[in-house]
């Protein structure tokens, strides 16, 4: 049996380890990865393409299929908050220019890369961060600077090849893609109050689409055992516990507006 199980790109660590894992202790279930940016994924599901379990990086992404219909079926009715993340700072290994904060990447010759794909949901989330660690370092005149001169990549892993591979000298990303990394780069983290933790919350549903929903279940099931737990603090990925259970109802809060 096969399930395929659909994630953002900030997630593709937590769920590679999970799948090897998952797979070691259920022999008769094989998990098809497809990893991308969570709203076009979420688009795919609504045009009808079969997804049994879809890990998005942003709540909202679910509450955008709530109330909509691929078939006869609900697109998706529930999700399941699961873990956190943060943005930090990666930088060629040992950090040969010392960059130790924001506004060091507007000194000259520094190359910072970060994600602008009109549709990826970092886009956003590095400009806001950019310009929430220039403020709190006390120069926020260089938060636009900053912005207008990086390299200009379309997702997380085009980032995280970018500093790996010398085109940049850094870059942003999410900590979770930070550490698949770490042998070719070095973090730099940021405090708790510009990293945009308390936003970037991490989910997964089962959608209208699937076909395998109990073997599907099984997966969200391990991903929120310990041993599921375990991979995301070893992964970037600090668990949210107890998780958090959201279920659509036409008329609430979570309604699509």
């Amino acid at each position: 049996m096969i399930i395929e199980a659909w994630h953002a790109d900030s997630l593709a660590g937590p769920m590679s380890e999970m799948k090897k894992a998952f797979e070691a202790i259920n022999a008769d279930i094989m998990v098809n990865l497809t990893s991308g940016r969570s709203k076009e994924l979420a688009e795919r599901i609504l045009n009808g393409e079969v997804c049994d379990l879809f890990a998005p990086s942003d709540p909202a992404v679910v509450k955008y299929m709530f109330g909509k219909k691929v078939g006869s079926l609900d697109a998706a009715s529930w999700y399941v908050v699961f873990s956190a993340n943060e943005l930090v700072v990666i930088t060629r290994k040992g950090n040969p220019l010392g960059l130790k904060q924001m506004t060091d990447m507007a000194r000259d010759g520094v190359r910072l890369a970060r994600v602008t794909g009109e549709k990826d949901m970092a886009t956003n989330r590095t400009v806001e961060f950019i310009t929430r660690a220039a403020a709190a370092e006390g120069k926020p005149d260089l938060a636009p600077k900053i912005i207008e001169g990086a390299v200009k990549e379309n997702t997380i892993p085009d980032v995280l090849k970018a500093v790996c591979s010398g085109k940049a000298n850094a870059g942003i990303v999410y900590l979770s893609a930070a550490v698949t990394v770490a042998d070719d780069a070095d973090i730099v983290s940021f405090p708790a109050r510009v990293n945009l933790s308390e936003d970037i919350r991490n989910v997964v549903t089962i959608p209208g689409t699937a076909r395998n929903v109990t073997a599907a279940e099984g997966f969200i099931r391990y991903i929120l055992s310990g041993e599921g737990r375990q991979i995301l603090k070893k992964t970037g990925q600090p668990p949210i516990v107890p998780p958090t259970t959201v279920r659509y109802e036409p008329g609430s809060a979570e309604s699509p507006s």
